[in-house]
């Protein structure tokens, strides 16, 4: 029973990001004319949200490593979907393009340094907090200094912008609601089913992973649908989901998701 209801927060959380939060993102996107850069890297840090969320909460309950190989087998899982999106849409050899060369980087950094980190020994050092919310902020830099604004076409403003943020809003708060069963139900699966830490947390990893498996293809497919496959803002706009995601993960979900662990074993103890 609490793997089934893992399994629905888990999902609760996909919905709520993929009808709610992406849609929200959507709006102001448009509202705001974003670039495809722009919107690849938020639509990245919204399908991370689950991720925050899991880690948190499963921190609270006291399975932390459940929590942290979420974060590590979703960053993985993230790069096989890009790859597979590439494979059904004939893109594959984009991704080799010199042009991303920075987003790779970054995407393949947040697979590493968690696993590295697990296998030292080191995954819950209070130093962490602040070098790995630095390296977001670095990568932030070195994103945008990579990638100098180009002139980009112009599309008429559209969405709603007010709309936009109250859905943004409302579903976040939704989503730790949410995230509360979430956490009760990973620590009974971990403790009761004597199921492992890190089974526990692939099993998260393959759940949260699914609002990137939708954007990935449903970037190419709309690509496809415009006639734009042989553009590399189709890739682009992927990669920077990919590496905003994955980033979000490392650089951000982790230190914060670290620090509430800290905290809560302070006060709390084991």
């Amino acid at each position: 029973m609490s793997l089934l209801i893992m399994l629905i927060s888990a999902g609760a959380i996909i919905v709520l990001v993929k009808y709610g939060l992406l849609k929200g993102i959507d709006h102001v996107s448009e509202a705001l004319n974003l670039s495809v850069k722009t919107r690849g890297k938020l639509t990245g840090y919204a399908t991370s949200v689950p991720e925050l969320v899991c880690l948190v909460a499963a921190g609270l309950h006291g399975v932390w490593e459940a929590g942290l190989w979420n974060i590590a087998s979703s960053n993985i899982i993230n790069v096989v979907l890009l790859i597979m999106a590439g494979i059904r849409y004939r893109q594959l050899h984009e991704l080799l393009h010199w042009r991303f060369f920075d987003e790779l980087f970054f995407a393949g950094l947040a697979i590493l340094t968690p696993i590295g980190l697990m296998h030292f020994g080191l995954e819950t050092q209070w130093y962490l907090v602040p070098l790995l919310l630095g390296l977001f902020v670095f990568y932030q830099w070195m994103d945008a200094k990579a990638n100098k604004k180009t002139g980009e076409e112009e599309h008429p403003a559209g969405g709603n912008l007010p709309l936009g943020i109250i859905l943004m809003i409302t579903v976040l708060v939704a989503i730790v609601v949410v995230g509360t069963f979430l956490g009760d139900a990973t620590a009974a699966v971990v403790n009761e089913m004597n199921l492992r830490p890190a089974l526990a947390g692939w099993i998260l990893g393959f759940a949260t992973s699914i609002p990137e498996m939708i954007t990935f293809f449903a970037v190419y497919g709309a690509a496809k649908k415009e006639g734009k496959l042989d553009g590399l803002d189709d890739t682009q706009e992927a990669l920077d989901n990919l590496t905003g995601s994955n980033m979000s993960n490392l650089g951000f979900v982790y230190p914060v998701g670290l620090a509430v662990y800290l905290v809560a074993f302070k006060l709390f103890g084991s």
